[in-house]
């Protein structure tokens, strides 16, 4: 039956230590038959050494009596070497008279491998694990010798764990709520690593009270790692509130003192942000001096320099922030200690500087790369911040002299005006523009207009009130606004020492004079917008042109009405160019010897309130108005009309054109015996200096081909002072239009013609020349003004040029022109302007 259960046993004496029986079984686990067993020595078939559990047992001490062996593991080796591992237990029996030990052994080889098995996985992972009864005595335990839970565990086996992790609370809380029956998962720091903890309930007999099966398991990698992902992602959490930050912040100093908590936070060092180029000798001492093997260089692991560079000495000096890890301010005479600094911005020229200082704490890789990545944001920040502001600096100020521009002054003015109103004081406004100005472009250039338009600018500032603006409107046009103005006397007062301070001669690369003609306008009822106080401003500039050079005018009720006026005349004329209410007519231009050849269209406007006015009268009215280029084009165009209309079904005039010599060449006198007769057209020196309305005055007159088909010749006029700004563009002009048949006189008005036809630089296209009336008035009785006028004549003359006098009105000066050989003679001694031509 023993057979059958795979059960050995073995009856051995105890007096000699021989094996007096053994069954089949017991024989098999030996690795013997009956024979080799029974009668044998008990040492030589059991090696008790090669069983950890039983190094400390004598088997001779077993037999003997002396030690009572209920149940023992034992290892057998077979004779073929085949270790087997056995459960003996057994006890003392009295056989035939004989003492002897009754033993029963079970293969138990598989158990034990499984074991060791279980074992050795044990002690090769970082886990321990335990049994603790219902006090908490550690029963058994097990992990890597290397683990300190499987070490402490080992120690203090058999003994309670509230006595052995007294110092541990937080297990002794675990263990606790565990013995209550709980299920228990915690992770725990001991020893400078983390481990995770589970303890499990395990029931016991009704009446016995739960034990406590625990493991414990090495997580310190996973929580380094975690908590270096938590690092991470904080910081990165830190530098996209930054760069948002950095994206929306406008001041400067918010965008630094958020920087130095960023890295005040992640980093865990006290930070001190020197802002500008700083000099060595203001960085405090505890700061000035550092080594720090880091880095946060290119190359982390290289060792930074943590000097300052050259190129940071001298600038605007120390004004960042030292702030500890609780953000207060530390004092500048702490221990020295390893410094970081970090430039912010360029390379070649930065903005900043970043010192961190970390009482020795040397810094990873991680750390240099988020400094790195600060430094990088609040330098693309401050670049940004610096590009706004310059670019709102220049689109609220003049580039050339730095004053407020138009912009600027208006948005100052609404604000003042909001202010006045609240505080019943009145705003004053200066309008300032410069006397010739326009001359000084001309003759020296724009640089010298531009340094003298500098120079008064800083006069103005000099000149002004400390709280008052001045600022540039336009060209040499300029404002200043005037807060707390009692009356217009004070503002008054500040324009004249406005004009006082321009008055000094301004060194170019000649000595210059300007002087200014100022418009001073207060607020009021009236006047209680921006834009029509600068405009009350600017119209009483105006009228201080009228006036002279260096006058003030003060915007009040008879400017105001003068002003008024103006605009209406400026209206009616806006209105009468629209509906076509001008009217042709027509001045007579005769020969020397007295046939009408030529007329000069001029027109005439029906003035709804006074009588028809001339050009010269209204004029003044169309520049005001901008409306010199629309009153040209409409005299070409009606000028146009006329000659169609005028030419008969024949193609000709109704007179035919004069055959009276004047000049004694005869080559000339024939060409004038064939020319048509003309009609004169004079422009304003604006229209024919604008690009854009000159071509478009050319097209019109030379897309007429039919004028001179019958019998008529078109004569623009052009002023002399534009061919003086710039002869070749003008005298390309004048040659396109002899090109297309229309015929170009040069009004000699104001330049002296023998100064300005010179041969070299006259243009081939010119047909002759026009005198204002100041080379005729008093000729027929000075003998000076007959000498130059017979001068020019002739100079003319050889030019192949003739000569027209305009202005010739008494008989007496049309004979004297005659007599000096003048060709052509208009004015009221040829007669009056007529709605027809005399032909």
């Amino acid at each position: 039956m023993f057979d059958l259960l795979r059960v050995g046993l073995t009856l051995t004496s105890i007096d000699d230590g021989r094996v007096r029986r053994a069954n089949e079984f017991a024989c098999q686990l030996l690795g013997r038959d009956a024979r080799e067993v029974v009668g044998r020595d008990w040492h030589e078939l059991v090696d008790p050494m090669q069983v950890d559990e039983l190094r400390a047992i004598d088997p001779g001490d077993v037999l003997a009596g002396r030690l009572d062996w209920r149940q023992r593991t034992i290892r057998f080796v077979r004779p073929d070497g085949q270790v087997t591992h056995v459960l003996a237990c057994g006890s003392r029996v009295i056989i035939d008279g004989d003492r002897c030990f009754l033993s029963q052994i079970q293969d138990i080889t598989e158990l034990v491998a499984t074991h060791r098995q279980l074992q050795l996985v044990l002690d090769n992972t970082p886990v321990s694990v335990f049994l603790l009864d219902h006090d908490g005595r550690v029963l058994t335990s097990g992990g890597a010798a290397h683990q300190l839970p499987a070490a402490m565990l080992r120690q203090v086996t058999g003994s309670s764990v509230f006595t052995a992790f007294r110092d541990h609370p937080a297990v002794l809380a675990m263990v606790r709520r565990s013995l209550r029956g709980e299920r228990v998962h915690e992770v725990l720091s001991a020893g400078g690593h983390w481990y995770d903890v589970h303890l499990v309930p395990v029931p016991g007999a009704a009446a016995q009270r739960p034990s406590v099966a625990g493991v414990a398991s090495d997580v310190t990698e996973l929580e380094r790692a975690s908590a270096e992902l938590r690092v991470r992602t904080n910081r990165q959490t830190a530098l996209a509130d930054l760069a948002q930050q950095a994206l929306e912040v406008a001041d400067e100093d918010v965008l630094w003192d958020r920087g130095t908590r960023t890295l005040t936070e992640q980093i865990g060092a006290e930070v001190m942000i020197v802002r500008g180029r700083p000099a060595s000798d203001r960085i405090p001492a505890a700061w000035a001096a550092s080594d720090d093997s880091a880095g946060v260089g290119a190359d982390p692991s290289a060792p930074y320099n943590p000097m300052v560079p050259a190129h940071l000495n001298g600038g605007d000096g120390l004004q960042g922030r030292v702030l500890s890890d609780g953000g207060v301010t530390t004092p500048a005479t702490e221990p020295p200690c390893t410094v970081v600094r970090v430039p912010v911005g360029p390379a070649d020229e930065p903005v900043a500087t970043i010192c961190l200082r970390g009482a020795g704490r040397r810094r990873t890789s991680d750390d240099a790369a988020f400094i790195r990545s600060v430094s990088a944001i609040l330098g693309s920040a401050v670049l940004r911040i610096h590009m706004e502001q310059d670019t709102r600096f220049r689109s609220l100020h003049d580039p050339l002299t730095g004053l407020p521009n138009r912009a600027a002054l208006l948005d100052a003015l609404r604000r003042s005006l909001s202010r006045t109103g609240r505080n019943q004081t009145r705003t004053g406004v200066l309008f300032v523009d410069l006397d010739g100005f326009k001359a000084v472009n001309d003759t020296l250039g724009h640089q010298a207009g531009d340094k003298l338009l500098t120079t008064v600018a800083t006069r103005l500032r000099h000149a002004v009130r400390p709280g008052d603006v001045a600022g540039r409107l336009a060209g040499d046009e300029f404002a200043v606004l005037c807060e707390g103005i009692g009356s217009l006397d004070d503002l008054q007062a500040i324009g004249e020492r406005v004009i006082q301070a321009l008055e000094p001669t301004v060194e170019l690369r000649r000595p210059v004079n300007v002087s200014a003609s100022v418009g001073a306008a207060l607020s009021g009822p009236d006047l209680a917008d921006a834009e029509a106080l600068i405009t009350a401003a600017d119209v009483a500039m105006y009228e201080a042109k009228r006036q002279g050079r260096g006058c003030l005018v003060r915007y009040d009720e008879p400017v105001r009405a003068t002003h008024a006026a103006r605009l209406r005349n400026v209206t009616a004329l806006q209105h009468a160019l629209g509906e076509r209410r001008l009217d042709l007519q027509f001045l007579p231009i005769a020969r020397q010897t007295g046939p009408i050849v030529a007329v000069e269209a001029i027109p005439c406007w029906p003035h709804p309130a006074r009588h028809a006015l001339a050009p010269e009268d209204f004029e003044p009215i169309a520049v005001d108005a901008g409306l010199s280029s629309d009153l040209d084009l409409w005299l070409v165009d009606n000028a146009i009309r006329y000659a169609h209309d005028a030419a008969g079904p024949d193609g000709q005039t109704p007179m035919t054109a004069s055959t009276v010599t004047i000049r004694d060449d005869k080559r000339w006198d024939e060409g004038r015996k064939a020319s048509p007769k003309e009609i004169w057209i004079r422009l304003s020196a604006h229209s024919f200096s604008d690009p854009d309305l000159r071509r478009r005055i050319i097209a019109r007159a030379t897309g007429s081909t039919t004028v001179a088909g019958h019998g008529l010749t078109l004569c623009i006029v052009i002023p002399d002072k534009l061919r003086a700004e710039d002869h070749r563009e003008i005298d390309a002009a004048i040659d396109q239009l002899a090109d297309a048949g229309v015929a170009v006189r040069l009004d000699y008005a104001e330049t002296t013609p023998l100064g300005a036809m010179t041969p070299d630089h006259l243009p081939s296209g010119l047909h002759g020349v026009s005198l204002s009336e100041q080379y005729v008035h008093s000729v027929d009785h000075s003998d000076a003004t007959a000498a130059v006028l017979a001068g020019i004549v002739c100079f003319a003359h050889l030019l192949h040029l003739d000569v027209a006098a305009r202005g010739v009105d008494t008989p007496s000066e049309l004979d004297a022109i005659r007599a000096l050989d003048c060709d052509l003679a208009q004015g009221a001694a040829v007669g009056q302007a007529l709605p027809m031509p005399p032909w």
